[in-house]
């Protein structure tokens, strides 16, 4: 179960970079961001992500929010995992 969370934490906090990483590039150049290849890659590989924090926000929220409500979900299942690993290692502290 420990690794488990382990590379799911890993995998929350990867994808969480990859976004940052993502607006970093856009922020160089925001009105042509969607031609550099760099910034369509990143998008590529945050797009399961992104399609599936779509999939369960309502229809009134934007597309252009939609990456950052997937870092905030993100930042919160990381916390979660964070504590659920602290708990199954110590389980002394949270009694």
């Amino acid at each position: 179960m420990d690794a488990f969370l382990a590379v799911s934490y890993s995998m929350c906090v990867l994808i969480s970079l990859i976004y940052f990483a993502q607006l970093i590039v856009g922020i160089f150049n925001w009105p042509a961001r969607l031609n550099n290849p760099i910034y369509r890659f990143l998008g590529f590989l945050t797009s399961p992500v992104t399609k599936a924090v779509r999939a369960i926000t309502p229809g009134k929220v934007a597309d252009r929010h939609v990456p950052v409500v997937a870092v905030f979900l993100l930042f919160w299942l990381c916390l979660v995992i964070f504590f659920a690993r602290l708990y199954l290692r110590r389980p002394e502290l949270f009694q």
